[in-house]
Order: structure tokens, then sequence, then C-alpha cells
């Protein structure tokens, strides 16, 4: 996962709190009414920690995985309460098993095959409880096809991103991005160039892993619908589902 790695300080400044605070009033909405009072909840694709926090900020106990060993860097860092492993979602363990899940930020389209999607499904249903509601977003075709080869940058005095969308391809169902920073440390430069993938799944796809995993009663809402507005918000889904 270096190419995470390389990107994390980037995604904890920049990226974190933008989503977010879209993100987490339609959890608050759709996800949190559903969990009791000191529930344990599992983050998957956990990043940096910014949605462990505002978890553990009101009373939950949290459990996170992320690939990226920086990524868990700074997770811990930000909530020392927490639990965090350096894990994939196609292959991790947790235990006791949790009362909630939780995916945010299309971290699900990081895995890139359905086969991967099936295993996390399934990673995911045997660390929680039975009756424990799963909450996760995703990107559909629509988010590919109109705004994924965006391209744009942010320059600083001590460092610099630019990002080029290199497009969807149809075929593969795969997206692509290609992130170069550039970091100034003491009196030198450094530099990362990144490429980050992405799969876009369809429905039938991801409710056949869904259901394959054992979960039930899977309700979608487009995010435009729950006031998640701008480029964000386009074919973005919200998936709840629930352990059976």
């Amino acid at each position: 996962m270096a190419a995470y790695d390389a990107f994390a300080w980037f995604y904890e400044r920049y990226w974190n709190e933008e989503f977010h605070s879209l993100a987490f009033p339609i959890l608050e909405r759709i996800w949190v009414p559903r969990l009791r009072p000191g529930s344990r909840i599992l983050d998957v694709c956990c990043g940096t920690g910014y949605l462990a926090a505002l978890l553990a900020e009101k009373g939950y106990r949290v459990a996170g995985i992320d690939a990226s060993r920086e990524m868990i860097a700074f997770a811990r860092a930000r909530v020392p309460t927490a639990e965090f492993q350096v894990a994939a979602a196609t292959d991790f363990r947790i235990a006791p098993r949790c009362d909630a899940a939780v995916s945010t930020f299309d971290s699900i389209n990081h895995i890139l095959d359905p086969d991967g999607l099936r295993r996390a499904f399934r990673n995911i249903a045997a660390s929680l409880k039975r009756g424990a509601p799963f909450v996760f977003d995703v990107l559909l075709e629509e988010a590919y096809l109109t705004r994924w080869g965006d391209g744009f940058s942010i320059v600083r005095d001590d460092h610099v991103l630019v990002i080029n969308g290199t497009g969807f391809h149809p075929g593969s169902r795969i997206a692509e991005c290609r992130l170069t920073l550039f970091r100034r440390i003491g009196n030198a430069w450094q530099r990362a160039d990144t490429i980050v993938h992405e799969r876009c799944y369809s429905a039938a796809e991801i409710d056949e892993a869904l259901a394959g995993a054992g979960f039930t009663g899977t309700v979608c809402y487009d995010a435009r619908d729950l006031g998640m507005g701008g480029t964000l918000g386009i074919g973005r889904t919200f998936y709840l589902a629930t352990k059976r």
C-alpha cells in the first residue's frame, strides 16, 4: 500500500474534514439511530482516523483497520483510545465481535476485483454480531463518467499536490488517478508519484456480495437526496445492510 502511505499526509490535511463534514450528518440520519450507547464499531478502511474520532467523541468504542501503515500512524495519534491495526479489508480478523460497521469515502471502490469485494464483505460480517448494521458509500458509474477525469492542483510554500484523473475504462471497470506530491522537509524537497485505482461496481455485484456474506435488508440512498452536494455527491450511493 505504498501509494497510500505516500498520500497519507495530504489526505489528512485536505480530504478528511471536507468529506466527513457532509458524510457524518448522513450517518447520523440513517445509521447512528440504530447504535446503542457505547457500541463497539468497526471502521473499515479507516484512513487517518477522522471518522473514528467523531465516533469516539460520541462515546462509541472504535476498532479500525487500514492497509496503509502511514494512515494508521495518523489514526493512532488522533484517537489513542481506539484500536487500530494495519490490515486490508480482504484479509483481517477482529475480536471480540462488533456491534456495527462503517466504511466511508468510497473505500469499497478501492477493492479492485469482485472476489476481493466478496471476501471483504465476508470478513466484515464475521466481525459483527447478529443484527449489526453495516453502512458504506460507493461511487457508481455516473461518478466515473462525469468527474473522474477532472484534474486540479494545490500549491503552498512548503508543499504541492497535482492530481490528474487519467480516466475510467468501461471495459475493465477500473478508474485511474495519478498524483504527484512535493513536500519541503527542512531544506530539502521530497517528491512522491502515486497511482490510485478504483473499481466501479454495479448495483447487482454489490447486492450479490452482500447477500453472499450474510447481510440482509439492504437499503440504498442517493447521497444527493441526503444533502451531499457538489462533486462529492455525484454518483455516490450509501448502502445500509444488516448482519443476519
